[in-house]
C-alpha cells in the first residue's frame, strides 16, 4: 500500500508536469515523513549521502574531457581518420557513423553528447552521398547510445555507485558487450544502407590516410590510457577521468592551438556542470524514494516472495528486464535505475546471477530505452539538433533497435562475454 501511494504521487507530479527529480524528491519525502517517520533534518541530509561518494566524482571529470574533446576541435580529427578510412567502401559512411560513436563514446561516456558530436560532423556528409535522412539519423540515435556500454559509462558509474561493485570491472566488463553490439550495428547498417541509391565518397589516398590517422592520434589513444592505466591499477576511474580532462586539455593546447580559446573552453565547462547538475539532483530525489522503500523492507519483501516461487530464475530475471523495456518507454534511463536498482538488485543476487553480468544487461537496457519512443532521449536529441520530425528519426532508427533488442537477448543468454574480461 505505501509504494502504491508514493508511485501514485510520482505519476500524479509528473502527469501535471512536474520534473522528474522534483516528483521523486516529493514522493520519497512524503514516504520518509509520513510513513517512515524520519526527522526532517534526516531527510535533507539524505540528498548530501546522495552525492558524498567517490565514485560519482567521474562523472563531471568524464563528462568535462568528452565535451573538451569536441569543443576544442579534437574530436573531428579523429572522426576524420575513420571516415578517409572507410567511408569510400559501399556502405562505408554508415559504418564510420556507428565506429566513431564506439570511440566517440569511449571518450566522453554520454550518449546525448556522442549523439551530438558525431551526428553533426557525419550526418551531413551522409546525406550528400544519397542517405536518406532515416537511415542516416536512425543510425546516429542508436549508435550514440554505445556510450553508455562502451566505458567509461556514466550508467555503469551509477549502477557501481548504487550496489557497491567495483566500477573499474563494470569497465573491462563493458568492451567486449560494447564491441559485440557496435559490429551488430555495422551489420545492420551495412544491410540498410546498400539498399538506397548511393554515392560511392572519393577513395582517400594512401598519403591522406596517414596524414588524418598522425594527427588524430592522440585523440585516439585517450581511451587506452583511460582503460589501460584503470586496468594496470595505475590509478581509480575517478582518478582515470581526471587524467582524461588533463590529457585533452594537454594535447588540444599542443597540436589544435586554434580552437584552444576561453571560450570553447568556457562552453565545454558549463555543459558539462548542467549535465552534472541534472544527474546529481535526479540521484538526491531518487535516493530519498528508495530509503523510504528500505525502510518499509520493501526489496526484502519482494526477494523472500521470490524465493518461494517455482518459477525458474531466468524467467524472473526476463520479467526484470521486460519492466526496464517497459519504463524505457516513459522515461529517461537514469530514473529508471535509480527507481528500480535499489528493489530488483537483492532479488536477481537471491538467483544466483552475477552482479557484473546483470549490470552489463541492465545498461543494455538502458542503451534501448534511450531510442524506445514515445520519450527515447536520442530520438528527441537528434530531431531537436537537426530541426527534424521525430517521426522520421523514429522510422530510421527501427532496423537499429531490432539489432539493440537481439544483442540484448544473446547478452542475456550468454553471460561469457560479460564476465570473461573481469579479474
Amino acid at each position: 500500500m505505501v509504494i502504491v501511494i508514493g508511485l501514485v504521487i510520482f505519476i500524479g507530479l509528473l502527469i501535471i508536469g512536474a520534473p522528474i527529480w522534483l516528483s521523486l524528491s516529493i514522493s520519497g519525502g512524503a514516504l520518509v515523513l509520513g510513513f517512515v517517520g524520519m526527522p526532517l533534518e534526516t531527510v535533507v541530509s539524505q540528498f548530501l549521502i546522495a552525492t558524498d561518494s567517490w565514485i560519482l566524482l567521474a562523472i563531471p571529470y568524464f563528462l568535462l574531457a568528452g565535451n573538451l574533446m569536441t569543443d576544442l576541435g579534437m574530436a573531428k580529427k579523429m572522426l576524420g581518420f575513420i571516415t578517409n578510412l572507410l567511408g569510400h567502401l559501399p556502405g562505408g559512411m554508415s559504418a564510420a557513423a556507428v565506429l566513431s560513436c564506439v570511440i566517440f563514446g569511449a571518450l566522453s561516456g554520454s550518449a546525448a553528447a556522442t549523439v551530438v558530436a558525431v551526428g553533426a560532423m557525419v550526418i551531413p556528409e551522409m546525406l550528400k552521398l544519397g542517405y536518406s535522412k532515416e537511415n542516416s539519423m536512425g543510425i546516429i540515435a542508436t549508435s550514440g547510445t554505445l556510450g553508455q556500454m562502451i566505458p567509461p559509462s556514466v550508467y555503469m558509474i551509477v549502477y557501481a555507485s548504487m550496489t557497491q561493485i567495483d566500477v573499474g570491472q563494470m569497465f573491462i566488463a563493458g568492451i567486449i558487450p560494447g564491441l559485440f553490439i557496435a559490429a551488430l550495428l555495422i551489420i545492420t547498417a551495412i544491410i540498410v544502407s546498400c539498399k538506397e541509391q548511393l554515392k560511392i565518397k572519393k577513395r582517400s589516398s594512401i598519403k591522406n590516410i596517414m596524414h588524418s590517422f598522425f594527427i588524430g592520434l592522440p585523440a585516439l589513444l585517450m581511451p587506452i590510457i583511460v582503460l589501460g592505466g584503470i586496468y594496470a591499477g595505475i590509478f581509480t576511474p575517478t582518478e582515470a577521468a581526471a587524467v582524461a580532462v588533463v590529457y585533452v586539455l594537454v594535447i588540444s593546447f599542443v597540436f589544435n592551438r586554434k580552437e584552444f580559446t576561453r571560450k570553447n573552453i568556457n562552453r565545454s565547462l558549463v555543459n558539462s556542470m548542467k549535465t552534472t547538475t541534472v544527474i546529481y539532483i535526479l540521484l538526491c530525489g531518487a535516493v530519498l524514494f528508495s530509503t523510504a522503500l528500505t525502510y518499509i523492507k520493501i526489496p526484502m519483501q519482494i526477494t523472500q516472495y521470490v524465493s518461494t516461487l517455482t518459477v525458474p530464475g531466468w524467467l524472473i530475471l526476463l520479467f526484470i528486464l521486460g519492466i526496464y523495456l517497459l519504463f524505457g518507454m516513459f522515461l529517461d534511463a537514469l530514473p529508471i535505475l535509480y527507481i528500480t536498482i535499489p528493489i530488483v538488485y537483492p532479488t536477481v543476487m537471491s538467483l544466483g546471477y552475477d552482479p557484473i553480468h546483470f549490470g552489463i544487461i541492465t545498461v543494455a537496457c538502458m542503451m534501448i530505452s534511450q531510442v524506445t519512443p514515445p520519450v527515447g532521449v536520442s530520438l528527441f536529441v537528434i530531431s531537436g539538433h537537426f530541426n527534424e520530425r521525430l517521426s522520421t528519426v523514429i522510422r530510421g532508427s527501427i532496423p537499429y533497435l531490432i539489432a539493440l533488442v537481439f544483442a540484448t537477448a544473446l547478452l542475456v543468454y550468454f553471460p561469457w562475454f560479460s564476465t570473461v574480461l573481469v579479474p
